[in-house]
C-alpha cells in the first residue's frame, strides 16, 4: 500500500470502518512513512479537537420557546375542540410558521457543512505536534536518533556551535533518572532545531529546542498524537516541544525538571 493509497482509507481506518485486512495495511504503512504519520497524528488532533466541549452549544432558551410556540397539538386534540373545518384552517395557518423557521434552520446547516472542514483545519500546534511526533518515531529508525552521543552536556552543547544560529540549553538530568545521551539536528515546521535525546528506563525521549519570541516559562499538554505524549514549554528563550511514548505523568516530571532550568 503506497500513501495516495492510505490517504484514501486514512479516515476508515481512523473511524473503525475497514475491514480487518485493510485496517493492518493501513496501520503498517503509516507505522512505516514518516509523512503519513505526521499526517495521520495531524488527523487525530482535529477530531480530538472537534469532539471538545467548545464546538458544543446548548440551545437559548428563547428559541426552545418559539420552537414549542410553532407546533401545533395533536389533530386529536384539535377534533376534539373544534370542527374539522376550523382545524384545517388554523393548520393551513401553521405551515408557514413552521417553514419560515425551517428553511433558515436547514440552510444554515448546509452551510456549516460546506464551510465548517475550511475553517476548522489544524491549529499551527497541533501541525507541529504532528511534526514532532513524525520526526520522533523517525529518529527511532536505525542510524537517525544521534549526530553526537555523550552523556556529557559539556560535549552535546558545542557541537552544535556553527550548525545553527542559536544555542540550546543543554542540561543532564541522570541524577533524576532522565539522563542525557545526545542530539542531532532535526527540521521542525521547514526550520531547523536541536533535538536533545533523553533516556528514561527503555523509552527515549525527544525534545525539539529552537528561539522563542517570548521569555516566559509556560507549558501546554498537547493531546496524544498517535500514541505518544506531547508537551509545549517556553523555558527562558527557547520553545522546546517535548515528546515520548512515556505516560504522561512521567512526561510531566520531565517537563518541570526543564521548566526548572528556565
Amino acid at each position: 500500500m503506497d500513501c495516495d493509497d492510505t490517504r484514501v482509507l486514512m479516515h476508515g481506518h481512523l473511524d473503525g470502518e475497514l475491514d480487518l485486512a485493510a485496517d493492518l495495511e493501513v496501520q503498517r504503512h503509516i507505522e512505516q512513512c514518516p509523512r503519513c504519520v505526521a499526517e495521520y497524528a495531524a488527523l487525530r488532533a482535529m477530531r480530538t479537537r472537534l469532539n471538545g466541549e467548545e464546538f458544543r452549544f446548548e440551545a437559548p432558551a428563547e428559541l426552545r420557546e418559539r420552537i414549542r410556540g410553532a407546533i401545533a397539538v395533536s389533530p386529536q386534540t384539535r377534533s376534539a375542540a373544534q370542527p374539522s373545518g376550523g382545524y384545517r384552517a388554523q393548520r393551513a395557518a401553521w405551515m408557514p410558521r413552521v417553514i419560515r423557521f425551517a428553511v433558515p434552520m436547514a440552510i444554515g446547516a448546509m452551510l456549516a457543512l460546506i464551510i465548517a472542514p475550511r475553517k476548522m483545519g489544524p491549529s499551527l500546534d497541533q501541525q507541529i505536534a504532528g511534526e514532532v511526533v513524525a520526526s520522533h518515531v523517525r529518529s527511532l529508525m536505525a542510524g537517525h536518533l544521534m549526530d553526537v552521543a555523550s552523556t556529557d552536556q559539556h560535549t552535546v552543547k558545542p557541537w552544535f556551535n556553527g550548525k545553527l544560529d542559536f544555542s540550546p540549553a543543554v542540561n543532564d538530568f541522570a541524577k533524576d533518572g532522565f539522563p542525557l545521551v545526545g542530539g542531532r539536528l532535526d527540521y521542525i515546521h521547514g526550520s531547523a532545531v536541536a533535538a536533545l535525546v533523553y533516556q528514561h528506563g527503555k523509552h527515549v525521549i525527544n525534545v525539539f529546542m529552537w528561539p522563542s519570541a517570548g521569555s516566559a516559562t509556560s507549558a501546554q499538554r498537547i493531546e496524544t498524537e498517535h500514541g505518544y505524549n506531547v508537551e509545549q514549554l517556553t523555558v527562558g528563550e527557547m520553545n522546546c516541544w517535548v515528546v515520548s511514548d512515556l505516560n504522561q505523568q512521567e512526561l510531566d516530571k520531565f517537563a518541570g525538571l526543564l521548566r526548572a532550568k528556565g
